[in-house]
């Protein structure tokens, strides 16, 4: 019974997920690490402070690029759906 509840408490514990750091965050997006620390401070782009360096979670960025990919998407329909009906 004990090693079923201790294994059973292993799947509730999230696994840590590695932070990437600026310049690391920056080359998987794609962009200079200056526009990428401007989007942080902005609070454009999901991003914390650890001490005085800014810390990306893979995962985060992710979502917040499918995010804008899917308003993007949205948004560039209307707008043609717009155009045809004009």
């Amino acid at each position: 019974m004990l090693s079923a509840t201790k294994s059973h408490s292993r799947t509730l514990t999230p696994a840590f997920e590695p932070l990437l750091d600026l310049h690391e965050a920056a080359s998987v997006l794609g962009m200079h690490w200056k526009t990428l620390e401007g989007k942080a401070r902005q609070h454009e782009v999901p991003a914390f402070k650890v001490g005085k360096r800014w810390r990306f979670r893979l995962s985060s960025l992710n979502t917040w690029l499918e995010t804008g990919l899917k308003s993007n998407t949205t948004d560039q329909a209307a707008v043609a759906g717009q155009e045809q009906n004009s």
